[in-house]
């Protein structure tokens, strides 16, 4: 309540003065500011009782961190930055990438509200990465506009300009109408220092009126006090006095000590300029008072060049001079703090150009390296995917030349089977042949033996017919014609040999014919021979056979030798089984 006591002193030394009404309203105004910091406080003491009752080391923990850190931005910067770093720390241990962005934001804007805008910078662009790393676009929204503010506390305005715009496009994208008029009253402000003034009245004015649509306490007492600069460079007094004390009465609500200072020192030199010099003193003090309480330099040395104009007017001119000495020396020290802050900005802005340079080629080398990797992964997978191809190719291959491989052995199983079978029947079949050969054979042989044998009993009835005809006898005369009809009857050779010969040919298909294709020189009774030679009967067996002597029948073996072209070394019989071979094999 420091502030209260100092503002009953002062407003006790003017009371018995004119204006006194204007009084009460200030003192009023101040009251209310001071409760509302009260209450403030009280949220920041909860907020207190839990972190030292929660006590674990986790995301909670780093969470509750950052509000306490956020709530003490716009009361002591101080606190801000130690509860930011607390954060910090814990996040970095537990890789809490969401708490470390918001630490990082919470430490730029406290140093940004400082005025040490190389180190809010440093850190507010270590927020703007991580919040990229995550995708919080509202996060990413936040720090751009935090980043413009800073630019343009470094008079760097295209850079804040460019900022702000960004911050625009993506709250719009987002929807949030209270950042957007936010933004806006930075466009504003920043267009005020330029000079701009119409452009900067639209912005402020756009900016007033969605704070006022989304009842945004802190937001309107800002458009106001920005609109209340802006109509006091253009010597618009009565409208600048207006939108002040608007300020004053939206700020009394939030506990803006930088808002509460600035309006006080604004409507400090507004009284001033409408000759309202008693009130404007207590205005002016009671915001000189706050400036040196919270280390706001900027309007301290403001305080001391409206002190030193209003002590002019007030003819006061010892005191005036001791303000304007007061403001010489802060002036002085502020412009060398500022020249110091300009240089560390350049060395920082050089040092940030550098290290943008190195990750700009960090990440040239990185999209290499992960070209390179892409390259070898898909090779990989390439060379997989053949070899897969190749091995499934293999073992379908493998599982068809086995599937086949069993066809085969099947089929040469039912192929040896069958051959088997066939063999079988074929050696049953050769055996029937040989069974039925063999029975044409011996019914051959039976015909032959029948054939010799009546041949021999017709030669020895024709020699008993001789010896009946040396015995003279009229009865035996005719027993002999009868016994020679008989002789002629069995003597019907060629009816015989047509039998043999059918026979034969039973037994030696083709024998005939082939020997008639070879040899076509070959008489019947050439023909009957080679058959008689290839049952293998002897010269005797012939010459009975043929009723011919054995003499004979040699002669006729020879002459047929002579017809066959055989030489002395051949036998007829093996020549006759040699061709008869020969036959069978074609």
């Amino acid at each position: 309540m420091f502030f209260f006591n100092i503002f009953l002193c002062q407003s006790r030394r003017y009371v018995c003065k004119k204006k006194s009404t204007s009084c009460v309203f200030i003192g009023v105004l101040f009251f209310l500011s001071f409760t509302k910091l009260f209450a403030n406080t009280q949220k920041i003491d909860s907020l207190l009782d839990q972190l030292n009752s929660y006590k674990k080391e986790d995301t909670i923990k780093v969470d509750l961190l950052n509000t306490i850190g956020f709530e003490y931005w716009i009361i002591d910067a101080n606190k801000s930055i130690t509860y930011g770093e607390e954060a910090l720390r814990l996040s970095r241990i537990l890789s809490y990438v969401k708490g470390l962005a918001k630490a990082n934001r919470i430490i730029g804007v406290a140093y940004w509200a400082q005025g040490n805008q190389n180190k809010a910078l440093e850190y507010l662009n270590n927020s703007h990465k991580f919040y990229e790393k995550i995708q919080d676009k509202t996060g990413l929204a936040n720090t751009r506009l935090n980043i413009g503010m800073v630019y343009a506390d470094l008079k760097e305005y295209k850079k804040a300009l460019h900022y702000y715009e960004q911050a625009i496009n993506e709250f719009t994208a987002l929807g949030l109408k209270s950042r957007i008029a936010t933004t806006f009253t930075k466009i504003g402000t920043l267009l005020i220092e330029q000079h701009k003034d119409d452009e900067a009245l639209q912005y402020l004015s756009d900016a007033l009126q969605m704070h006022t649509d989304n009842n945004f306490t802190y937001g309107i007492a800002e458009a106001h006090n920005r609109l209340g600069r802006l109509y006091l460079y253009k010597s618009e007094i009565e409208q600048a006095h207006y939108h002040i004390k608007k300020s004053m009465e939206q700020g009394s609500k939030v506990s803006d000590i930088d808002g509460l200072t600035n309006n006080l020192i604004i409507h400090g030199k507004i009284l001033r300029l409408s000759n309202r010099l008693d009130e404007a003193a207590i205005e002016l003090n009671k915001g000189l008072e706050l400036a040196k309480e919270n280390g706001l330099k900027k309007y301290e040395l403001l305080a001391y060049e409206e002190l030193k104009e209003l002590k002019k007017l007030q003819s006061e001119p010892d005191e005036a001079y001791a303000f304007y000495d007061k403001y010489l020396i802060l002036r002085d020290s502020l412009f060398n703090l500022e020249k110091s802050k300009q240089i560390a900005y350049l060395e920082f802005e050089n040092e940030l150009k550098r290290k943008d340079k190195e990750l700009v080629a960090l990440k040239v080398q990185e999209k290499k390296d992960n070209l390179i990797q892409l390259i070898l992964v898909l090779g990989f997978l390439i060379i997989s995917m053949c070899g897969g191809i190749i091995y499934i190719i293999t073992r379908q291959r493998a599982k068809k030349n086995k599937q086949l491989t069993l066809k085969n052995q099947e089929l040469l199983e039912s192929a040896f089977a069958l051959t088997q079978k066939e063999l079988e029947n074929s050696e049953l079949k050769q055996q029937e042949l040989k069974q039925q050969l063999d029975f044409k054979n011996r019914e051959l042989s039976s015909y032959t033996l029948n054939f010799i044998k009546k041949n021999e009993v017709v030669q020895q009835l024709q020699k008993t017919i001789q010896n009946i005809k040396r015995a003279p006898s009229l009865e035996k005369q005719k027993l002999i014609s009868d016994l020679n009809k008989i002789i002629r009857k069995n003597l019907s050779i060629d009816k015989d040999w047509e039998d043999f010969g059918r026979f034969f040919e039973d037994a030696h298909q083709g024998f005939y014919s082939r020997l008639k294709s070879k040899h076509e020189g070959l008489s019947t009774n050439d023909l009957k021979i080679c058959s008689l030679i290839r049952l293998n009967l002897n010269v005797k067996e012939m010459a009975s056979i043929l009723g011919i002597s054995p003499d004979s029948a040699r002669t006729a073996r020879y002459r047929l030798r002579k017809k066959l072209k055989l030489t002395p070394e051949q036998e007829i019989f093996t020549y006759l089984v040699h061709m008869e071979k020969e036959s069978e094999n074609v």
